[in-house]
């Protein structure tokens, strides 16, 4: 029998994301497994996001800074308030009985997004990783998804929810994905 004791569910904050979120969720429930929701900050972002206002050393005349300068910046407050950020999605998508019934730790990641997922389920030895596949037609065709990457390089089993699937819910209706405004238990 195969067990599944960990689930990874990459996010960013996308309504396209709330369905692999709510899936992940529901089958821990019925599995005792726990859930690693990841959000990764890619380069690019944190070098925009921390150089935006601030110069080494913080010492500028006056004449010199046409905007007030950030003290330096504090990467483990980023962070901090990314993880936040993940809490308060999680509380508006996912129904309080439903996260309430399942371990959910919430990781943020520093690095390249596919790299990222990978590495996070292979240290996290994690079983089986749930994601939403949304790329368009031309941007598979020329670069791959990003779940396409993710399948490629995964340590472990890829499962992938297109927005268009039907889900079956807990009353045994068939409803579109979308459909589901928050995942209730």
């Amino acid at each position: 029998m195969i067990t599944i004791k960990r689930i990874l569910v990459p996010t960013d904050f996308s309504a396209e994301s709330v369905p692999a979120l709510g899936y992940a969720i529901s089958l821990a429930r019925d599995l005792g497994a726990e859930v690693l929701i990841v959000h990764t900050l890619s380069p690019k972002a944190m070098k925009e996001h921390l150089s935006e206002r601030y110069i080494p050393g913080g010492v500028v005349s006056p004449a010199e800074a046409p905007v007030p300068l950030a003290p330096e910046p504090n990467l483990e407050g980023l962070f901090e308030s990314k993880r936040q950020l993940l809490r308060n999605f999680l509380e508006q998508k996912i129904a309080h009985e439903l996260s309430a019934a399942v371990k959910i730790v919430p990781v943020v990641r520093m690095g390249k997004v596919v790299d990222e997922i990978v590495a996070a389920a292979k240290e996290e030895q994690c079983d089986v990783i749930v994601m939403t596949s949304a790329a368009s037609r031309l941007r598979r065709l020329f670069r791959g998804s990003i779940t396409e990457r993710v399948i490629r390089k995964a340590p472990c089993p890829v499962l992938t929810i297109l927005p268009s699937a039907e889900i079956r819910t807990e009353k045994n209706e068939r409803v579109p994905v979308m459909m589901v405004e928050k995942w209730a238990a």
